[in-house]
């Protein structure tokens, strides 16, 4: 998937991309060659979702992750709304 960060977001749309340029499209693995860090709350992060990616080794937290939504979802809300995380929830327990 070229152009797709890790929490989902098509780069091509998100305004971070317009406004600094795309660090995180194509899932961990362009992030983990580029090392580029900016600041997310004082802490030398790309950003909070990335950063949970990268250190799991997570390409796409909804496809590749086994916690995906993760409480960290819920706590941010980003980059999905309350109601879009329940019903992911919802839909991957009726597969059980």
């Amino acid at each position: 998937m070229e152009h797709v960060a890790a929490c989902g977001i098509c780069c091509d749309v998100c305004g971070l991309n317009k406004k600094l340029g795309c660090v995180c499209s194509s899932g961990i693995e362009d992030v983990a060659k580029k090392k580029v860090e900016t600041r997310w709350g004082g802490k030398g992060v790309l950003c909070l979702v990335l950063d949970c990616a990268v250190k799991r080794g997570v390409a796409y937290c909804m496809r590749d992750c086994e916690e995906f939504p993760c409480e960290k979802y819920f706590e941010w809300f980003f980059p999905y709304g309350k109601d879009y995380l329940e019903m992911h929830i919802k839909r991957k327990n009726q597969q059980k």
